[in-house]
């Protein structure tokens, strides 16, 4: 076990001692011995009983749309009634949540939480293809959604008659209005049977290695150790930035769509046990200005998201033209971040007093599973930090054999955040849980300090703006195309978003694709984060290795390529 020199780490021996609110203890999850905090909660609808004592604190803000805790806790237990009365929900059913964020997004997990149902929270950018695959794939049996998700779970041939939907805009024929199935009484906070901890609660799609998503199974365990993970690590960080406590509540600009892991598993659910608030930009793609906008109208204290949206903000010059000095605590991850970024971000915002941190984790390990932040961020600008209370870091060979200290290997991670597997994938399973360790597919290694620090990736993935794209999964897209001989998708850098796809097409005999009719093509079946951006065009077959493998590093070459033209998306923020 590596010895421990952070900053936090007396303060972290303390907050986890006997006693505390964060005690750590051995238990058995999953059938495999390890640390877990001894006095969590045991079910996620516990989180509502405590969250009522928030009371007529706002909860979730959105412009002119405001619910306090009462609110929206209550309008999620009526809505959680009307799920067993009208449509026969039972706990263990999936339940899908999908569209942008929104106050009503908030409410309709809380409300399948209450139900005891799993949470599904699809992709908001998904296609009919994609949404299809996925309502397949988990079994869902009813869809919660805003106007414009629910038009693409019609064309996936879902049953309109099985959507509820809420917020603006045209519902399709013989779907619910979320309104009314919110209009009657609240039902009892124990009306379903509980489901015990180790069991599921929500089904997060991640994209695939073998060209499908698949679902994250994170159970109640999982994602109350994130909850405990977040609260112990910024106190810890708090603490050692000497701060003393106050009673204040945070208001955080989440910027982040709320089916991605850490704005649900990091803020929407620990905040309904903090009784902080959460606030949501106005629909459409990230503005800076705009965002900058309601820092200033909202007071907001605190703001996270991926590298790539910082970036943004202070690039865009918005501390120049806005007074957000309200702004005390930053954090981010999901992609990575350059010790620059960090300077930048130092500069633009004065009142931070050392509370920028950043964290490490996935889908899979329910969030974060190392972190850092105040000094320890700003004396290792490059690290993800150490492992957490409860987490445990290997880096190894690919068959597991343990490298040592300072070694390059891959990342496996441990810990009772981490799932006990994905949804119906025995091989890939097989594959990636090995003896309660999960291989995360990141290469990296851990200093003498025990901070890790991520330097490649031994996966096929692209990480655009903070979301994972497997490039097997484009590539198999377009091998559907008539003139795609064979084609191979990479990643290139891209200053803002951290990397941008690539397309190298090898032209079936006689065919003349443009990169705008591929595009197109794609654009059809994939979300349009996915679809690339440049492409270019060759009649020679790709470079492969004698077993036959595309050696793809050739092939990124200058970064150069035909760019499609295509309208910029929203942000489905």
């Amino acid at each position: 076990m590596l010895a421990r020199m952070a900053h936090v780490d007396p303060i972290l021996e303390e907050l986890t001692g006997p006693g505390q609110l964060f005690e750590t203890e051995e238990a058995v999850v999953h059938g495999h011995s390890m640390r877990v905090y001894k006095n969590r909660p045991r079910n996620l609808r516990d989180l509502l009983a405590i969250g009522m004592a928030n009371g007529d604190l706002e909860y979730v803000v959105q412009g002119e749309e405001r619910y306090t805790f009462a609110d929206a806790i209550t309008r999620a237990l009526t809505v959680a009634g009307a799920l067993h009365d009208r449509f026969g929900i039972e706990p263990g059913d999936r339940v899908a949540v999908v569209g942008a964020n929104a106050p009503d997004w908030v409410v309709a997990y809380w409300a399948v939480i209450a139900a005891q149902g799993v949470v599904v929270p699809f992709n908001a950018w998904w296609k009919a293809a994609e949404l299809e695959f996925g309502i397949k794939d988990s079994g869902t049996t009813l869809v919660l959604c805003d106007a414009r998700r629910a038009a693409v779970a019609v064309e996936a041939g879902f049953p309109p008659t099985r959507i509820a939907v809420w917020g603006p805009g045209d519902r399709p024929d013989a779907t619910v209005s979320f309104d009314h199935l919110a209009a009657g009484e609240p039902a009892p906070l124990d009306f379903a049977e509980a489901r015990g901890e180790d069991e599921l609660a929500g089904l997060f799609y991640t994209s695939g290695t073998t060209g499908k998503p698949k679902g994250s199974a994170n159970t109640h365990h999982n994602i109350i150790t994130n909850l405990m993970n977040f609260g112990v690590l910024n106190r810890a960080q708090a603490i050692a930035a000497g701060e003393t406590p106050s009673g204040e509540k945070a208001s955080y600009l989440c910027i982040i769509p709320l089916f991605h892991a850490t704005a649900n598993f990091t803020y929407m659910v620990p905040f309904m046990f903090g009784g902080h608030k959460l606030v949501f930009l106005p629909p459409g793609k990230f503005e800076a200005d705009t965002a900058a906008k309601v820092i200033e109208r909202e007071r907001v204290t605190a703001i996270g998201g991926v590298p790539t949206i910082m970036a943004r903000l202070i690039d865009g010059g918005v501390h120049d033209r806005f007074d957000l000095s309200s702004v005390t605590t930053i954090g981010y991850g999901g992609a990575p971040a350059s010790a620059a970024l960090l300077e930048k971000i130092n500069g633009a915002f004065p009142n931070l007093r050392q509370k920028v941190s950043t964290a490490y984790g996935l889908t899979e390990t329910s969030a974060i599973a190392t972190a850092t932040g105040g000094l320890d961020y700003q004396e290792h600008p490059s690290s993800v930090g150490q492992a957490s209370p409860v987490n445990e870091v290997k880096i190894a060979e690919f068959d597991g054999t343990p490298l040592p200290v300072g070694s390059t290997g891959e990342i496996w991670l441990r810990g009772p955040n981490v799932i006990p597997g994905y949804w119906e994938r025995p091989e890939e399973n097989a594959r990636s849980f090995v003896d309660g360790w999960f291989r995360t597919g990141d290469v990296g290694f851990v200093d003498d300090d025990g901070f890790v620090y991520i330097t490649d990736r031994a996966k096929d993935m692209v990480i655009r703006g903070g979301e994972n794209i497997y490039c097997v999964e484009v590539e198999s897209v377009l091998e559907g195309h008539p003139a795609v001989a064979e084609v191979a998708v990479v990643g290139v850098p891209h200053e803002e978003l951290g990397e941008e796809l690539k397309a190298i097409v090898v032209v079936a005999w006689g065919m003349s694709p443009t990169a705008d009719e591929l595009r197109a093509f794609a654009a059809e079946q994939l979300a349009d984060f996915k679809v690339p951006a440049l492409w270019e065009f060759q009649t020679k077959p790709l470079p492969r290795n004698p077993a036959g493998k595309v050696l793809k590093a050739p092939l990124r070459g200058d970064h150069s390529g035909v760019f499609a033209v295509g309208e910029e998306t929203d942000s489905a923020l």
